[in-house]
């Protein structure tokens, strides 16, 4: 039941980063050694390093590295915690969305349905390519750290009062390394929970133009009363399932949509003042930005794709030869139409949108 070698590449690696951090929370039964092992990830990598992060924030340190630090840092893990216990604590509801997308009804149905599904799953895999390079450049860039001759630590200075630096170099790269370990692991978390979201946010845009398609089909009265109910009871299925898709991960966007414009302006910041090119550690804040923007331009894209392609599915159900059946018919599609006038739309609470608009706001705010 939980075999994940059915999903796209980019779901596979979402699975696989959740079970290297154990938060792969499906009911199956776990050897001992696995259950060690997430045991000590949760006390080294998530509890131990977080506490630690939180407690870099009281450390004296200048007013505009506080600043930085709690927007670079602070900021984006509370989104990522959000995230992660989605997916721990609600592991049976993720699932059951993946498994409808990959059930009968979500299945095309024709050679040509096939080739839209493919051609749009191939784009969606492009853009995960690009995201996940950013992202890895942005936690491997942590490693730039080490050409400098100052011993800084790539992510917080204050490490429970360990002295580290010249005198104490083995305490400086175990610490070091610490981090960078735990930084690239919350960045796989983080990944994972936006390529879940996108991936539930694409397959609901490809429902939709695979029922435009099969509206526009509908030629005669006897196709319209064979078809018809099952195409309703279809789209009430997808509105069902973007609204679960909601309750799942509004909390969690709601902070991410609210804090990017913070964490982006610090990065420009950050960028604009790069004033030695020879230091290699300000790459670092480059691919972070882009990371960030990715972070939130990805989901916004893909919930603007499923709010235009409901619009077609409007124009597609009125461009139907709808005028040329009874006239029950004609009353069952005008009463459709009045429903699917009101697009269907992805939103955190209430409150941001996943469209375009709301990124370019995020993008202007920052």
């Amino acid at each position: 039941m939980y075999d994940t070698g059915r999903f796209i590449f980019p779901m596979r690696f979402s699975m696989w980063a959740w079970k290297l951090c154990g938060m792969f929370n499906a009911p199956v039964p776990k050897t001992l050694a696995y259950r060690v092992y997430c045991y000590v990830f949760y006390a080294c990598i998530m509890a131990i390093y977080l506490f630690a992060l939180m407690l870099n924030v009281f450390v004296p340190q200048p007013f505009e590295q506080r600043v930085f630090f709690i927007m670079y840092i602070f900021l984006t893990e509370t989104a990522m915690i959000l995230k992660t216990r989605t997916i721990y604590r609600r592991f049976d509801t993720v699932w059951s969305l993946y498994e409808t997308t990959l059930g009968p009804s979500f299945q095309p149905r024709d050679e040509q349905e096939r080739e839209l599904q493919h051609r749009t799953l191939l784009v969606f895999n492009r853009w995960y390519y690009i995201y996940i390079f950013v992202s890895h450049m942005a936690a491997f860039g942590t490693g730039s750290h080490l050409l400098s001759s100052e011993y800084r630590m790539p992510f917080f200075p204050w490490f429970f009062g360990v002295p580290y630096g010249a005198d104490a170099p083995v305490a400086y790269y175990t610490i070091f390394t610490y981090q960078c370990f735990g930084m690239y692991f919350h960045m796989l978390l983080n990944t994972a929970g936006d390529t879940q979201l996108c991936y539930l946010l694409q397959m609901i845009g490809i429902q939709l133009d695979l029922l435009a398609k099969r509206f526009c089909q509908l030629g005669t009265s006897e196709e319209f009363e064979r078809s018809f109910v099952p195409l309703v009871q279809h789209y009430n299925k997808i509105h069902r399932m973007l609204r679960r898709v909601e309750n799942l991960f509004s909390l969690a966007y709601f902070v991410q949509f609210s804090v990017s414009g913070l964490v982006i302006c610090a990065s420009a910041y950050q960028v604009a003042s790069m004033l030695n090119l020879n230091d290699f550690s300000k790459l670092m804040n480059v691919f972070y930005m882009m990371s960030m923007t990715m972070q939130i331009g990805l989901p916004c894209y893909y919930g603007n794709e499923v709010t235009l392609k409901s619009y077609a599915l409007t124009n597609a159900i009125y461009s139907s030869r709808w005028y040329s059946m009874k006239r029950s018919n004609r009353k069952s599609v005008q009463m459709f139409l009045i429903r699917t006038n009101k697009p269907i739309a992805a939103t955190a609470f209430k409150y941001f949108n996943f469209n375009l608009p709301a990124f370019t706001t995020v993008k202007c705010f920052s």
